[in-house]
């Protein structure tokens, strides 16, 4: 019998707190579905999120022409330096000595070529002489005061003095050649005298300066591994941001749309920019394809940037001013449908358009002014429209 008694209080006492559950769970739904939002009319904007890195459009590494030893650089990191600014100089002994040996080579050139050019004229002084005796010689032969024996001998003569000029013409020729060549070598000596002063190629900021005084640098045109890299110009008013954007939005960015940029240096501003560039070539890294996007900071601030910073874009695709707007939070889906839930939890089916990841677009299904849930019980739509079919079948235990 006391078995029986226990039985049934345990079954009371189970049928009683099924009753409960059954009675809080509605309180807990409309608890639940409290929280409303109201649709409203404000401007929407999709965007398309990439990261990149912050690099300048101009970037420099300064290598030396010539080989030698570092005796001074001139600058440091963070200096600004205009085109043909000296930064380094190389040590100049071995060179001074080459320009001044190719400039004695010169001379002698110079005094060869002069003493080849008298020698010159003094063939064809010598040429005008004969040619006079020679006429001279011939007029006796014909008067018949000379024998004909002179007179050969006096055109002979004549003969020789004027190949003579023609060989020292060619010997005038020969030292003007080597007076050129000399000239060349002396120009060669100077061009290596000054490549031992590395001077700025553009106008920039200095962003690394790798080499001290003392260090021993390789040509960057005759080394095999390239030579030695000095230091490293870029241009920070002409700032880009190198991103990689996704596949799926690569479709959607377009050059000279309005990019949104953020770096972790300045979390409490952005930075304005334009798309300038968007790579037709996709990249695959881990079985993910990336397109590289180009952005140009516009920025009146854009010196706060600096190289190498790592920034988030927000590319502008496009913008709907005036939408209807409620919180993305309270539409519900199934099976192609969309709906939101009224006062009173009645299914009110929608059709949606664009979002930005917190509002979405209401084209079809609410007006202005209407509240919604922020939270409830996911179904398929039905209601009063009949955009989304019947509803579904009521829940509970």
């Amino acid at each position: 019998m006391r078995k029986v008694i226990w039985v049934l209080v345990l079954a009371a006492a189970v049928g009683g707190g099924g009753y409960l559950v059954l009675r809080l769970r509605p309180e807990e739904a409309s608890a639940t579905s409290g929280a409303t939002a109201r649709v409203r009319r404000g401007d929407l904007v999709e965007v398309a999120s990439a990261s990149g890195t912050v690099k300048p459009d101009v970037s420099v590494d300064v290598k030396p022409r010539a080989s030698g030893e570092v005796t001074e650089v001139l600058v440091e990191e963070g200096d600004t330096v205009q085109a043909g600014q000296l930064l380094v100089t190389l040590d100049t002994v071995d060179l001074e000595r080459n320009v001044r040996s190719a400039q004695n080579t010169l001379a002698r050139a110079e005094a060869a070529l002069a003493q080849a050019e008298a020698s010159q004229a003094v063939a064809r002084a010598e040429r005008s002489d004969a040619r006079a005796r020679s006429r001279v010689r011939q007029q006796g032969v014909e008067l018949g005061l000379i024998s004909e024996e002179e007179g050969r001998s006096a055109a002979t003569t004549s003969a020789v003095a004027n190949a003579n000029v023609t060989l020292r013409g060619s010997q005038v020729d020969s030292a003007r050649v080597e007076v050129e060549s000399a000239r060349l070598t002396v120009e060669e000596a100077e061009r290596r005298l000054a490549e031992a002063q590395i001077r700025a190629p553009v106008a920039g900021t200095v962003l690394a300066v790798n080499v001290e005084k003392g260090s021993i640098v390789a040509s960057g045109i005759t080394a095999f591994t390239g030579g030695t890299t000095l230091l490293t110009i870029a241009d920070l008013g002409d700032l880009r941001v190198i991103g990689d954007l996704d596949e799926a939005q690569v479709g959607q960015v377009l050059e000279r749309q309005e990019v949104t940029i953020r770096v972790d240096a300045y979390p409490d501003r952005s930075f304005a920019g334009t798309v300038r560039r968007v790579s037709p070539l996709g990249e695959e890294v881990s079985n993910i394809v990336t397109f590289e996007v180009e952005v140009v900071v516009t920025d009146p601030d854009a010196g706060l940037l600096r190289s190498g910073m790592s920034a988030d874009l927000d590319i502008v695709t496009a913008r709907h001013p005036g939408a209807l707007l409620v919180p993305l939070s309270t539409i519900h889906g199934d099976s192609g449908h969309r709906w939101v839930l009224l006062s009173g939890e009645v299914r009110r089916p929608v059709r949606t358009g664009a979002t930005d990841g917190t509002d979405i677009i209401i084209v079809e299904g609410l007006k202005e002014g209407d509240e919604v849930s922020t939270a409830g019980p996911a179904g398929p739509p039905g209601g009063e429209s009949g955009f989304g079919g019947p509803p579904p079948p009521p829940g509970g235990m």
